[in-house]
Protein backbone atom coordinates (compact mmCIF):
# COMPACT_ATOMS: atom_id res chain seq x y z
CA UNK A 1 0.00 0.00 0.00
CA UNK A 2 1.06 3.13 -1.27
CA UNK A 3 -0.69 5.26 1.54
CA UNK A 4 2.46 3.88 4.24
CA UNK A 5 5.08 5.12 2.18
CA UNK A 6 2.85 8.66 2.24
CA UNK A 7 2.05 8.60 6.03
CA UNK A 8 5.34 8.31 6.60
CA UNK A 9 5.96 11.19 4.10
CA UNK A 10 3.89 13.38 6.07
CA UNK A 11 5.20 12.09 9.93
CA UNK A 12 8.52 13.30 8.66
CA UNK A 13 7.75 16.51 7.68
CA UNK A 14 6.05 17.62 10.69
CA UNK A 15 1.88 16.40 10.23
CA UNK A 16 0.26 14.45 12.84
CA UNK A 17 -2.54 12.04 12.73
CA UNK A 18 -5.95 14.18 13.70
CA UNK A 19 -9.25 13.45 14.20
CA UNK A 20 -12.07 15.94 14.19
CA UNK A 21 -14.73 15.35 16.65
CA UNK A 22 -18.32 17.38 17.66
CA UNK A 23 -20.34 17.34 20.39
CA UNK A 24 -23.70 16.70 19.55
CA UNK A 25 -26.96 16.63 21.09
CA UNK A 26 -29.50 14.20 20.06
CA UNK A 27 -32.59 12.10 21.35
CA UNK A 28 -31.86 8.46 22.44
CA UNK A 29 -34.81 5.41 22.07
CA UNK A 30 -36.10 6.71 25.58
CA UNK A 31 -36.77 10.21 24.45
CA UNK A 32 -33.40 11.24 26.69
CA UNK A 33 -31.69 13.73 24.99
CA UNK A 34 -28.01 12.93 25.50
CA UNK A 35 -24.39 14.07 23.93
CA UNK A 36 -22.12 12.49 21.61
CA UNK A 37 -19.34 13.04 19.92
CA UNK A 38 -19.26 12.67 15.87
CA UNK A 39 -16.08 12.26 13.71
CA UNK A 40 -16.77 15.60 11.34
CA UNK A 41 -14.34 14.39 9.19
CA UNK A 42 -15.13 10.64 8.57
CA UNK A 43 -11.66 10.05 6.95
CA UNK A 44 -9.38 7.19 7.88
CA UNK A 45 -6.32 9.18 7.37
CA UNK A 46 -6.48 13.04 8.07
CA UNK A 47 -3.06 14.74 8.64
CA UNK A 48 -3.11 18.42 10.60
CA UNK A 49 0.59 20.58 9.99
CA UNK A 50 2.15 21.26 13.44
CA UNK A 51 1.32 24.32 12.81
CA UNK A 52 -2.45 23.62 12.64
CA UNK A 53 -2.56 25.38 8.95
CA UNK A 54 -3.63 23.01 6.73
CA UNK A 55 -5.23 19.39 6.50
CA UNK A 56 -4.55 16.67 3.95
CA UNK A 57 -6.58 14.10 3.96
CA UNK A 58 -5.50 10.47 2.04
CA UNK A 59 -7.69 8.06 0.12
CA UNK A 60 -5.76 5.43 -2.13
CA UNK A 61 -7.82 3.03 -4.29
CA UNK A 62 -6.19 0.38 -6.44
CA UNK A 63 -7.98 1.76 -9.66
CA UNK A 64 -8.66 5.26 -10.62
CA UNK A 65 -11.57 7.21 -8.61
CA UNK A 66 -15.09 7.97 -10.01
CA UNK A 67 -16.45 11.20 -10.12
CA UNK A 68 -18.97 9.56 -7.93
CA UNK A 69 -16.63 8.80 -5.32
CA UNK A 70 -15.19 12.20 -5.38
CA UNK A 71 -18.35 13.98 -5.34
CA UNK A 72 -19.20 12.32 -2.04
CA UNK A 73 -15.77 12.85 -0.66
CA UNK A 74 -16.44 16.43 -1.56
CA UNK A 75 -19.71 16.30 0.54
CA UNK A 76 -18.26 15.22 3.37
CA UNK A 77 -15.62 18.16 3.21
CA UNK A 78 -18.23 20.32 2.73
CA UNK A 79 -19.96 19.44 5.89
CA UNK A 80 -16.59 19.64 7.56
CA UNK A 81 -16.03 23.32 6.55
CA UNK A 82 -19.44 24.56 7.94
CA UNK A 83 -18.14 23.70 11.56
CA UNK A 84 -15.07 26.08 10.74
CA UNK A 85 -15.06 29.52 11.62
CA UNK A 86 -13.72 31.91 8.84
CA UNK A 87 -10.52 33.02 10.83
CA UNK A 88 -10.16 29.30 10.94
CA UNK A 89 -6.90 28.92 8.59
CA UNK A 90 -7.62 25.26 7.87
CA UNK A 91 -11.07 26.02 5.96
CA UNK A 92 -9.16 27.53 3.32
CA UNK A 93 -6.40 24.73 3.53
CA UNK A 94 -7.88 21.21 3.17
CA UNK A 95 -6.24 19.01 0.35
CA UNK A 96 -7.54 15.52 -1.08
CA UNK A 97 -4.64 13.22 -1.82
CA UNK A 98 -5.91 10.80 -4.03
CA UNK A 99 -3.84 7.72 -4.69
CA UNK A 100 -4.54 5.78 -7.85
CA UNK A 101 -3.13 4.16 -10.91
CA UNK A 102 -3.21 6.32 -13.67
CA UNK A 103 -4.68 4.87 -16.88
CA UNK A 104 -1.94 3.25 -18.63
CA UNK A 105 -3.81 4.52 -22.59
CA UNK A 106 -4.01 8.11 -23.38
CA UNK A 107 -8.03 7.88 -22.14
CA UNK A 108 -8.68 11.10 -23.27
CA UNK A 109 -11.87 11.55 -20.90
CA UNK A 110 -9.90 10.12 -17.90
CA UNK A 111 -7.42 12.48 -18.62
CA UNK A 112 -9.67 15.60 -18.31
CA UNK A 113 -11.50 14.30 -15.37
CA UNK A 114 -8.26 14.73 -13.36
CA UNK A 115 -7.01 17.13 -14.60
CA UNK A 116 -10.66 19.02 -13.93
CA UNK A 117 -10.48 17.93 -10.55
CA UNK A 118 -7.18 19.07 -9.88
CA UNK A 119 -7.93 22.31 -11.29
CA UNK A 120 -10.80 23.03 -8.89
CA UNK A 121 -10.50 24.50 -5.86
CA UNK A 122 -13.92 24.16 -4.78
CA UNK A 123 -14.11 23.19 -1.05
CA UNK A 124 -10.75 21.65 -1.06
CA UNK A 125 -7.39 21.41 -3.51
CA UNK A 126 -7.38 17.67 -5.30
CA UNK A 127 -4.26 16.10 -5.70
CA UNK A 128 -3.47 13.01 -7.74
CA UNK A 129 -0.52 10.74 -7.26
CA UNK A 130 -0.34 7.55 -9.83
CA UNK A 131 0.71 4.76 -7.85
CA UNK A 132 1.46 3.00 -10.97
CA UNK A 133 4.61 5.25 -11.22
CA UNK A 134 7.56 2.41 -10.48
CA UNK A 135 9.53 6.11 -8.89
CA UNK A 136 6.21 6.80 -6.52
CA UNK A 137 8.51 8.70 -4.13
CA UNK A 138 9.25 10.82 -7.15
CA UNK A 139 5.24 12.08 -7.05
CA UNK A 140 5.07 13.67 -3.85
CA UNK A 141 7.41 15.72 -5.09
CA UNK A 142 4.41 17.85 -6.66
CA UNK A 143 2.86 18.10 -3.32
CA UNK A 144 2.93 22.05 -2.17
CA UNK A 145 3.60 21.79 1.00
CA UNK A 146 7.32 20.47 1.37
CA UNK A 147 10.27 21.70 0.00
CA UNK A 148 11.36 20.07 -2.65
CA UNK A 149 14.23 17.69 -2.67
CA UNK A 150 17.30 18.35 -4.69
CA UNK A 151 20.17 16.16 -5.24
CA UNK A 152 23.61 17.23 -7.05
CA UNK A 153 25.98 14.58 -8.37
CA UNK A 154 28.75 15.68 -9.92
CA UNK A 155 30.25 13.28 -12.12
CA UNK A 156 34.05 12.13 -11.51
CA UNK A 157 35.44 14.12 -14.81
CA UNK A 158 33.70 17.37 -13.06
CA UNK A 159 35.26 16.68 -9.90
CA UNK A 160 38.94 16.31 -11.74
CA UNK A 161 38.51 18.70 -13.62
CA UNK A 162 37.40 21.03 -10.37
CA UNK A 163 40.29 19.87 -8.73
CA UNK A 164 42.98 20.72 -11.29
CA UNK A 165 41.27 24.13 -11.03
CA UNK A 166 41.55 24.55 -7.34
CA UNK A 167 45.25 23.35 -7.57
CA UNK A 168 46.14 25.91 -10.10
CA UNK A 169 44.02 28.66 -7.41
CA UNK A 170 46.12 27.69 -4.38
CA UNK A 171 48.99 26.16 -2.56
CA UNK A 172 49.38 22.40 -3.03
CA UNK A 173 50.49 22.35 0.52
CA UNK A 174 47.36 23.76 1.46
CA UNK A 175 45.45 22.13 -0.81
CA UNK A 176 46.63 18.68 0.67
CA UNK A 177 45.69 20.04 3.97
CA UNK A 178 42.29 20.66 3.19
CA UNK A 179 41.32 17.28 1.66
CA UNK A 180 42.59 15.64 5.28
CA UNK A 181 38.90 14.37 7.37
CA UNK A 182 37.81 16.95 9.59
CA UNK A 183 38.83 15.46 12.85
CA UNK A 184 42.64 15.65 11.12
CA UNK A 185 42.68 19.07 9.94
CA UNK A 186 44.90 21.18 11.66
CA UNK A 187 43.86 25.16 11.75
CA UNK A 188 47.21 26.44 12.75
CA UNK A 189 48.70 24.87 9.76
CA UNK A 190 46.78 26.00 7.19
CA UNK A 191 46.57 29.49 8.67
CA UNK A 192 50.66 29.69 8.42
CA UNK A 193 50.45 28.25 4.38
CA UNK A 194 47.91 30.85 4.21
CA UNK A 195 50.29 33.49 5.42
CA UNK A 196 53.37 31.78 4.23
CA UNK A 197 51.27 32.19 0.45
CA UNK A 198 50.25 36.07 1.41
CA UNK A 199 53.67 36.53 2.00
CA UNK A 200 55.03 35.36 -0.96
CA UNK A 201 52.70 37.42 -3.39
CA UNK A 202 54.08 40.78 -1.71
CA UNK A 203 57.93 40.23 -2.50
Amino acid sequence: MHSIKVNKYFTDNNFFERKFFQSKLFTNKDGIKERSQVDILPFDKVFISAEEKEIYIIEEKNSLFTKEEIDKMDEKILTFIQFLSNRDPIKYNINLLLLCPFPTEKNTKEINMILGYERSKYTCRKIFLDTSNVEFQKELSILPSFPLEINLTLSDTKISSLSTRVKNIIDEDLYNELLKEEDQIELDDILNLVNVKGDNTHE
